[in-house]
């Protein structure tokens, strides 16, 4: 392949997510003089650059990033007219790509690989047979436009990470229960990918530990959920006759995992005290609010106390505006947030002044990390820290659905219900009815054997508090209803991960 075709390559591909500010005559005579050249990042570690330190000169530049971190630069030719010539960005790019080639450079630069988020599914399906990579084309094309932004990134994933690479070139009206049992081993076998990490090597499925397994059963879920959506996006679009390829599309049974990463109010305390201001007032907000970072970061002064005592979330990717109450004291310190601005105001900013969007992140580990608390805490386990404080506190679980926006409360029992243990132990042991006046008296007689055994079962790790064994979980009725031959491969599955972990399947 000449390099020139490799710019064209690159300018449909990571050059349309990644667009360079002086790709056109007109931008690189905007650009202003100065001494330091204006770069583009083309991949980690390759850049492209006009230099213009005077109106005299103003040329193409590329550079690379050495082993041992510094830069060799490259003059690549004029980018504006003065009687010698000059060349335009895309031939500017076939010269850089040619030099990052060259034996000189490869021996010297660091290794490098795309910059920026994936945009698009990683195939250009061709021909006249609608293959499973057609299917995924056209379904991510409607998905970009139906879906929030996120929803869309996160299918383009988990499709170019397990469809594409052995899937796509499967004829759609070929697709059958079959092909659904070699993606469960594909995905049982895959370890996750996550940002920019190198693909790992598969791995043998009796290597997976009982979390692990649960993981990947709801990637798989996901994965199935998404088939089902765009061959039946195909099938509306008259691309195959059969229902076949969707209708073997089924989920398979998991075990919910309930939420165990959240922090008690003395590890809030350590963790706010290792956050700058910023962060800080927007930890203390997720912490008053249960809100999703995203809802905190689009949150108007306008918004607060107006309503009702709390706080008017708008609707939020794809759930619907609600309120939240607040605390006396959380009122108290959104209220002090507001002082001195406009109703249009952001209530929340960073460090810089800026709204916040995804600057916390590395903040936000920083903190975690400082603090000695669980290194997999996120952001998002300070709404969990809230919702699982309401539930121990007693309040009931339909009213902690509506604060967090949750559409009803089974989601709230499945995810935060375990919180409540030593909750749901004080309400058992103080508010029964007695039966029996011969009972009553044994108790008495027995205070000293109960009032011991129950001292003796307190544990300093609440979060662990009567916590029963998940692999025992096995559900005993599920709605979901998987192919035959996709049923058989993960009950034998379950069966291996069980006896290594040393529990009893049922």
């Amino acid at each position: 392949m000449t390099y020139s075709r490799k710019a064209d390559r690159f300018l449909k591909s990571a050059g349309m997510n990644n667009p360079c500010r002086f790709m056109t005559d007109g931008q690189v005579n905007a650009l202003p003089i100065r001494s330091a050249p204006h770069w583009h990042s083309l991949l980690t570690g390759r850049h492209i650059g006009i230099h213009r330190p005077d109106a005299k000169i103003c040329n193409w530049t590329a550079r690379v990033l050495t082993k041992d971190k510094l830069y060799r630069q490259k003059c690549l030719g004029s980018a504006i007219e003065f009687g010698n010539g000059s060349i335009g960005y895309r031939d500017a790019l076939a010269r850089a790509f040619a030099w990052f080639d060259t034996a000189e450079v490869k021996a010297l630069a660091t290794t490098t690989r795309p910059v920026g988020r994936v945009s698009d599914v990683s195939i250009c399906p061709i021909g006249d047979v609608y293959t499973v990579g057609h299917a995924m084309k056209d379904y991510c094309d409607w998905t970009r436009l139906a879906r929030s932004a996120g929803g869309h990134y996160n299918n383009l994933v988990l499709i170019n990470h397990h469809i594409i690479p052995n899937f796509a070139h499967v004829p759609l009206k070929q697709f059958n229960a079959h092909h659904l049992r070699d993606l469960a081993k594909q995905v049982l076998e895959t370890p996750p990918k996550y940002g920019f990490r190198e693909r790992q090597p598969r791995q043998p499925i009796e290597q997976l530990s009982h979390d692990e397994l649960r993981r990947r059963k709801r990637t798989f879920n996901s994965l199935v959920t998404i088939l089902k959506m765009a061959f039946k996006h195909a099938w509306d679009n008259a691309e195959i006759e059969s229902e076949r390829p969707w209708r073997c599309l089924k989920r398979i049974a998991v075990n919910h995992s309930p939420r165990t990463i959240f922090l008690d109010r003395s590890e809030c305390q350590r963790l706010l005290k290792e956050c700058t201001p910023a962060l800080r007032n927007l930890v203390l907000a997720a912490l008053y609010s249960g809100c999703r970072v995203g809802e905190l970061g689009n949150l108007m002064v306008g918004d607060i106390g107006q309503q009702g005592f709390g706080l008017r979330i708008p609707a939020f990717k794809r759930s619907p505006a609600r309120f939240v109450f607040l605390p006396d004291e959380g009122m108290a310190f959104f209220l002090s947030l507001c002082t001195g601005k406009g109703s249009q105001d952001y209530v929340l900013t960073s460090d810089m002044k800026k709204p916040w969007r995804k600057q916390h992140t590395q903040l936000f580990r920083r903190a975690v990390a400082r603090s000695g608390l669980p290194r997999e805490l996120v952001f998002h386990g300070l709404r969990h820290t809230y919702a699982s404080d309401l539930v121990r506190q007693g309040v009931p679980l339909d009213i902690v659905a509506k604060q967090l926006g949750h559409a009803s409360s089974i989601t709230v029992s499945n995810t935060y219900g375990h919180f409540a243990e030593q909750f749901r132990e004080e309400q058992v042991r103080t508010r029964f009815s007695p039966l029996s006046d011969d009972q009553i008296k044994n108790v008495e007689a027995m205070r000293p054997v109960l009032d011991q055994l129950w001292s003796s079962l307190q544990k300093d790790d609440w979060r662990a508090y009567a916590r029963i064994d998940a692999g025992t979980l096995k559900p005993r009725q599920s709605f979901a209803n998987p192919a035959r031959e996709v049923a058989e491969f993960f009950a034998e599955i379950d069966g291996r991960v069980g006896r290594r972990s040393g529990w009893q399947m049922h």
